[in-house]
């Protein structure tokens, strides 16, 4: 079958868009609105980046499956009789209809529920309703099975994959950020996480890429999350996110987060980090969870200890940020249209209930019911609505570029309020639009 290859590229000049000079980083505000930027960027970036699908265990057995998207493309993970991964374009090769309709769930095979078409879990063509008449008897079936995505890599659980059969390996991809992930799969006694079953979702009017830069953001905390730190200030937080928190003064408590720092790192990936606390070992050891702060000292030694209680949000561009104890993978519906899913994750080889009081502290911040979460997507559909004002033409990111260093690996690092992480993002948006 001839592959269809479209007549005109739409093109989109990423240099206009994305300004740099010595102290100076301006992204323009048609990269937010502009729906034909968007739809470059479903092919340019979510088409050839390395995009999260999920973790080993969510599909842990055969049959298993659950949906996703790559961008704007549906797509399904399953588990074949075999135990091997697949992921596949959720489309049915017939009609174009979604094979499967729900999240997740087990099954033996799919059938497509608009004309009954069957596949294996392995995603080959394995039944045409009323085949009989209608097609030829020697129909080769191997030609319409699911479309795999060409290039699917797992890296410690977690599934990535991407529709550049060309593109370098996801960890070449990761680069210099990989420690940071392993950070977050370190802390895991097992060496391992698992993913709870289900997601806390949420949708905002705005931009995908306002809650991409906003994993890594440091600056905004202060202000947009004041109400949930002045609790922590008169009753501290004891359900946290490691029950590191005790009551203090709110400027102590403000003045502490900025002892933390940005890393901006290539390929768009970022990074947030601040301690918890100055005492968050010993108000934990002092706790009903000492014994997973000693395991940790044993582990990695004092020095690391502490670093692995900080707080660190990982952005791996384009779209999913790992925070402590879950997976936030951003989905972008339309150029002004978002979802959010926010996946749990256990430590594997941590005590129930050391587990149980992680997810009491993530739903805290970052549940339904919380502080977190709903902050800020207000705030992104505020960005959206500001944006109307075409007037003004440009966004600044360009706090603390003239206090940037660089590590032996050439990552940037700078403060905890620093725009960094935000502007590496933007540098490797620039450098896939259009390429």
């Amino acid at each position: 079958m001839d592959t269809f290859t479209p007549t005109a590229k739409t093109t989109v000049d990423a240099n206009a868009l994305v300004y740099e000079a010595a102290d100076d980083f301006r992204v323009h505000g048609a990269v937010y609105t502009d729906e034909q930027i968007f739809n470059t960027e479903m092919r340019d970036i979510f088409g050839k980046c390395w995009i999260f699908i999920g973790h080993e265990s969510e599909v842990r057995n055969p049959g298993d499956f659950k949906t996703s998207f790559m961008g704007r493309r549906p797509v399904v993970m399953s588990r074949d009789e075999h135990g091997e991964i697949h992921v596949f374009l959720n489309r049915c090769r017939h009609r174009g209809s979604v094979v499967c309709r729900e999240e997740r769930g087990s099954v033996k095979r799919f059938q497509c529920q608009y004309h009954g078409w069957v596949y294996g879990l392995d995603g080959t063509l394995q039944g045409v309703a009323k085949h009989k008449g209608g097609y030829p008897d020697d129909l080769d079936k191997s030609r319409f099975g699911l479309m795999s995505v060409p290039r699917v890599e797992i890296y410690r659980g977690l599934v990535f994959a991407n529709m550049d059969a060309d593109a370098i390996t996801f960890l070449a991809y990761l680069g210099a950020a990989k420690p940071f992930l392993d950070i977050h799969l370190d802390r895991a006694p097992d060496g391992e996480v698992e993913v709870v079953q289900g997601a806390h979702r949420t949708e905002y009017r705005g931009n995908w890429k306002f809650q991409a830069e906003n994993s890594t953001d440091g600056y905004h905390g202060d202000t947009v999350h004041e109400s949930f730190f002045k609790l922590v200030a008169e009753f501290g937080n004891k359900g946290g996110q490691h029950g590191a928190y005790t009551q203090g003064d709110l400027d102590e408590i403000f003045a502490h987060r900025m002892t933390g720092r940005t890393l901006g790192f290539e390929n768009g990936h970022g990074i947030w980090e601040s301690p918890l606390s100055p005492d968050a070992a010993d108000n934990m050891k002092a706790g009903p969870f000492a014994d997973y702060v000693d395991w940790l000292e044993g582990k990695y030694g004092t020095q690391s200890m502490h670093e692995m209680l900080n707080a660190m949000n990982l952005l791996i561009f384009p779209s999913l940020a790992v925070l402590h104890g879950q997976f936030r993978v951003i989905r972008p519906i339309s150029v002004d249209r978002t979802e959010v899913a926010m996946h749990f994750f256990k430590l594997k080889g941590a005590s129930e209930a050391y587990n149980d009081f992680r997810l009491s502290g993530y739903q805290r911040f970052f549940g339904p019911a919380s502080f977190g979460s709903p902050d800020d997507v207000e705030i992104f559909a505020f960005n959206q609505t500001g944006l109307q004002a075409e007037e003004v033409e440009w966004l600044l990111l360009s706090r603390g570029m003239a206090r940037e260093t660089f590590d032996n690996l050439g990552v940037r690092v700078a403060e905890s309020t620093d725009e960094t992480p935000q502007r590496a993002f933007h540098r490797a948006w620039k450098a896939h639009m259009g390429a």
